[in-house]
């Protein structure tokens, strides 16, 4: 679902990269868009200030860029962090100072912290809270990035710095850089330099840069004319007039010019399958197109009077031959990129395309009715990631159309007998949560389906919906309320409680203590106690290591809750009273045997593991022979003559364990 977040908030980084800790949340690092990298390296022309901003950059790791709009600060600021040995991401406008510098300057070692990426380079462009940058927490951010061998590049505008301490930390950009350097720069790097020196010579096109180059003109202005002028020529049959139109349309045209150009049906719904699910294999993303090409043939009105002798109008028929894929990539802007696996995935190059994209379509063409059928298509499939990114695909469009897909979709799915459809709507309502503005009406809609005890599906789908954090600022009250649930007599909720519980440890493992003992104390109520026990071993069997980032780096594969156990004291000791009551209680002890099991196969194959699965089966034993009788038998089988894949070495070591607690 983090991957697929990506894809409704623009260039989101997906896939295990970097994950920054602020104000105590997850947030997704934006990778600097390839698209923006790629113009830069390419075509940029020097603004005055640019010389003394790097050596100040050098020398302080952070340097402050200040000037008007439309001088080329972003520009600039990228171009300065391209020499970058690491990554370069983009900080959302967003970030809280105060926050971001706490963050920086912890130890990532200490659980509270994020450390840096060695050699790493951040562009925070135009942050909201520019006013509460203070001399004290420039400070501390320089200090953690000379420490790293890291920079960052803030720009803001010629009024936004409030301290007089940071002052020796800005580069002040009061003159734009040559306007029609801009445009030479860029057309000789996508014709050649005699080739563009050719179409500058030209009387028309002089006229053209001087009708329009003044000194009003912003850098962006100026790069629009320039990328006008390379679309022209390339077509071979140029026409300024088309170029005088263009540039008399602003803002998000470049993009609507590229949409409204992809007139042949088939490479649209291509377009779309691509953007809903961005970063997926070839195979996924073009069985999705073809799903949407039928239901858009599906859709066509018939033609003639109404009848036996009416007709369908059906699509052009497509040829799946006709077109090369790397052609259609290169037609969408878009790119192969190899995935874990060797499998090959696609994606748009630049990472804010896939939302667009679904605005676009949601929003410019009369087939909103469509597009939810086939999203409800996706939800089934038998991918979970098409399932999860189909659903946050539908989550992005909440906020533009809230009421609608409320009636149309979220009201029925809620209540629908099949599980992915009340998945859909969790992970659906957990994205569109995260804009303020709609998190109210989905609190309501949600306490609504919690509090409604006659239909319990609804109250399984609430469950699915508070594992999600997002919907909550607290986490602690959605615990609360999955506990409560917990009363409600039925499997389906019971396993939705445990699905909501993995997901509020996915997102933050801190929250064990809390999770581990409200199951806990749910064991007590002979009401309650089916639906913890059932709901622990979900959690028990659903989480698993990610070992891919620093906290959690050499336990790749482990359970959750056994590496939560090494770190955490009191998961360590809420552990072995869950297991003990899994195992003994006549609820669900086959699924507790499976359980315990697919732990023990772990510690087969890896000698630390094994060793920490020692120490819980000896925790659980010590003191209750009953549980060490239960766990014993559960061996015998694990070596038995008829298994097909045996567990020697955990067995031999728990039957050597239990021998000596016996004695």
């Amino acid at each position: 679902m983090r991957n697929a977040y990506a894809n409704v908030e623009g260039d989101v980084v997906g896939r295990d990269k970097y994950v920054l800790l602020l104000g105590g949340a997850r947030e997704r690092l934006r990778p600097l868009s390839p698209v923006l990298r790629e113009h830069v390296q390419n075509a940029y022309e020097e603004a005055p200030g640019y010389e003394e901003a790097g050596d100040a950059l050098a020398k302080r790791g952070i340097v402050v860029l200040r000037g008007a709009d439309g001088l080329g600060k972003t520009a600039t600021a990228v171009r300065l962090l391209l020499p970058c040995r690491g990554p370069v991401y983009h900080l959302d406008s967003g970030v809280d100072f105060a926050s971001l510098a706490d963050r920086l300057d912890t130890p990532a070692g200490d659980g509270s912290g994020m450390g840096i990426e060695a050699g790493a380079g951040f562009l925070l462009d135009r942050p909201a809270d520019a006013a509460n940058l203070r001399g004290e927490i420039y400070d501390r951010l320089q200090t953690a990035l000379l420490d790293a061998h890291a920079v960052m590049v803030v720009t803001v505008a010629d009024t936004d710095v409030a301290d007089s301490e940071l002052l020796s930390g800005v580069v002040d950009l009061a003159q734009p850089p040559l306007l029609r350097g801009i445009v030479r720069r860029y057309l000789r790097w996508r014709f050649g330099v005699p080739e563009a020196e050719r179409i500058l010579a030209g009387t028309e096109v002089e006229a053209l840069l001087t009708e329009y180059l003044d000194a009003d003109t912003t850098c962006r202005s100026a790069a629009d004319l320039a990328t006008a002028l390379h679309d022209e020529y390339r077509s071979g049959e140029p026409d300024l007039d088309r170029v005088r139109a263009r540039m008399a349309r602003k803002g998000v045209e470049t993009f609507e010019i590229w949409a409204d150009a992809l007139t042949e049906p088939f490479v649209r719904c291509f377009s779309l399958a691509l953007a809903v699910l961005n970063g997926l294999p070839q195979e996924d993303i073009t069985e999705a197109a073809r799903r949407l090409a039928s239901r858009l043939d599906a859709s066509r009105a018939p033609t003639g009077p109404p009848g036996p002798a009416s007709r369908y109008e059906p699509l052009p028929a497509h040829d799946p031959l006709a077109l090369p894929m790397r052609k259609l990539l290169a037609r969408l802007r878009a790119r192969r990129v190899d995935a874990p696996g060797a499998w090959s995935c696609l994606e748009y190059q630049d990472p804010d395309y896939p939302r667009q994209v679904i605005a676009h379509a949601w929003s410019e063409y009369p087939i909103q009715d469509l597009l939810l059928g086939w999203l409800g298509e996706l939800v089934t499939d038998r991918s979970d990631e098409v399932r999860v990114y189909a659903a946050v695909a539908l989550g992005g469009l909440l906020p533009a159309a809230f009421p609608y897909l409320n009636r149309r979709a979220l009201a029925g799915w809620a209540f629908h007998q099949d599980q992915r459809f009340r998945e859909a709507v969790g992970y659906a309502l957990a994205t569109g949560s995260r804009d303020p503005e709609l998190r109210p009406h989905i609190e309501e809609l949600v306490a609504e389906w919690f509090a409604d005890r006659r239909r319990p599906l609804g109250q399984a789908t609430a469950a699915r919906v508070y594992g999600l954090t997002s919907v909550s600022a607290d986490p602690r009250q959605n615990i609360a309320r999955l506990a409560r649930l917990s009363a409600v007599d039925s499997v389906k909720v019971a396993v939705a409680i445990g699905d909501g519980y993995a997901d509020l440890l996915a997102d933050d493992y801190a929250l064990a203590p809390l999770v581990l003992g409200a199951l806990r104390s749910g064991l007590t109520p002979p009401e309650t106690r089916p639906t913890c026990l059932l709901a622990f071993l979900i959690v028990a069997t659903a989480l698993v290591v990610d070992g891919a980032q620093p906290e959690t780096e050499g336990f790749d594969g482990w359970p959750a809750l056994l590496f939560l156990s090494e770190v955490q004291s009191e998961v360590r000791d809420l552990l072995p009273l869950l297991w003990r009551e899994a195992l003994g209680q006549p609820f669900f002890h086959l699924q507790a045997q499976q359980a315990l099991r697919t732990w023990a196969a772990l510690a087969e194959v890896d000698s630390r593991l094994r060793n920490t699965f020692l120490n819980l089966v000896g925790a659980i034993a010590h003191g209750d022979a009953r549980s060490g009788h239960i766990i014993r038998r559960y061996v015998a089988e694990w070596t038995d003559r008829h298994e097909l894949a045996p567990l020697p070495l955990t067995a031999w070591a728990v039957n050597r364990l239990l021998d000596r607690e016996k004695e």
